[in-house]
């Protein structure tokens, strides 16, 4: 992916972030959890709106970066889902 020239300071009110969490026993946790914010500056202060899901892994292939690349495909169609049904843009 080409790194972004510039950055117009834009955000929309809405998002998705992700985290990770070593659950122990050589599992980790991806959730995913929608935010809001009353700014559409880049610099602004998001707020937990929704649990959205969450996916375990193992942590070896978490951590070594050799998740079956299907994982990692479902992880972005997820997250990009979810963008687009808080945004509007479907249902």
């Amino acid at each position: 992916m080409e790194p972004l020239s510039n950055d117009d300071g834009e955000r929309p009110p809405v998002g998705v972030i992700v985290t990770l969490r070593d659950l122990g026993g050589g599992r980790s946790r991806v959730t995913l959890d929608d935010v809001k914010s009353n700014s559409t500056r880049r610099e602004t202060r998001w707020t937990f709106d929704v649990f959205y899901t969450h996916k375990d892994l193992d942590t070896a292939a978490v951590d070594s970066m050799q998740l079956p690349s299907g994982e990692y495909e479902r992880l972005g169609a997820a997250i990009v889902a979810r963008l687009l049904a808080l945004s509007g843009r479907v249902s």
